[in-house]
């Protein structure tokens, strides 16, 4: 353990891994945050891309509290209207993020089950969500576990060359919400969010440049063909995705996790499908990127 100075509060901090990521220990979130250790943990989230408390009992409004202290909660989008009848999570700010399904065998929260590979959030609309949070409820045995990789070092590690060919570029961003994997430019771009951001990004908290692509929801490269943007959209993701840049965390009951989606990628692994995992989940409105 480390007792760190954030803006004239001491945090003990302890890194999740040389890559990416802290854990802050001796918080109660249940209780109200003031502004000067709230200002501390804005800055070592910002420094570290990801940060971690765990050992949290928080209901709904205390993990909205803490959520605050990052910026302003993002409305979700709502279920469909069929949906709503029976999703007892349809007219509630928190999501649900869980396979669990009522009698009837139908979902009651979001995003079920799987592997789902390397992205970051709603990067395919203008303001993509600069923050997102879980809170860990309920978990299965094995799997179901989150990996981080850093953003920051992606762009640090790209070859000169490969940095050459993105830099001013812009990648079509879009996400199918049937599928855990890549999209393809086959499927009618009307029918599916889609957005045009830079490559590379400027945080605005650091001032440091982060590579804004990944392999599950960036389809296109500009001024780049179909099968060469596949190549230079691989070939940065295997540089994101090496061992040496990912944190893979193992959920325990009330940890919670914040992310910064300027500065890194998060990916789900799977889990025995008749175990339950239930997380609770919350955004923080971003603004558009700058390159």
């Amino acid at each position: 353990m480390a007792t760190q100075l954030r803006r004239g509060v001491e945090l003990d901090i302890v890194p999740l891994s040389d890559a990416i990521g802290v854990e802050v220990r001796g918080l109660d979130l249940s209780k109200p945050i003031d502004d000067a250790t709230g200002q501390a943990l804005r800055t070592a989230w910002a420094e570290n891309s990801i940060l971690l408390v765990r050992g949290q009992e928080l209901d709904y409004d205390a993990q909205f509290e803490y959520a605050r202290v990052y910026g302003e909660v993002a409305a979700r989008v709502k279920p469909p209207v069929e949906k709503r009848a029976y999703r007892p999570d349809a007219e509630n700010p928190m999501q649900l993020v869980t396979n669990e399904k009522d009698t009837e065998g139908r979902p009651v929260g979001s995003l079920g089950d799987g592997e789902m590979w390397f992205h970051t959030d709603k990067c395919y609309v203008e303001k993509p969500h600069r923050a997102s949070f879980l809170y860990a409820e309920q978990l299965p045995s094995e799997g179901g576990h989150t990996k981080y990789a850093s953003l920051y070092n992606t762009y640090d590690r790209l070859p000169a060359d490969l940095k050459d060919k993105l830099e001013g570029s812009k990648v079509l961003q879009m996400y199918d919400y049937t599928k855990t994997e890549r999209g393809s430019l086959d499927q009618r771009l009307d029918d599916l969010l889609h957005y045009w951001q830079p490559a590379f990004v400027t945080n605005p908290d650091t001032g440091r440049k982060a590579v804004y692509m990944s392999r599950l929801m960036s389809v296109r490269v500009e001024g780049y063909s179909d099968e060469e943007s596949r190549e230079l959209i691989d070939a940065v993701a295997d540089i994101t995705e090496a061992p040496d840049n990912v944190y893979e965390h193992v959920w325990t009951p009330g940890d919670i996790m914040i992310w910064d989606n300027l500065s890194c990628l998060h990916a789900r692994t799977d889990w025995p499908h008749e175990q339950t995992r239930r997380l609770r989940r919350v955004t923080i409105k971003g603004e558009a990127l700058i390159g």
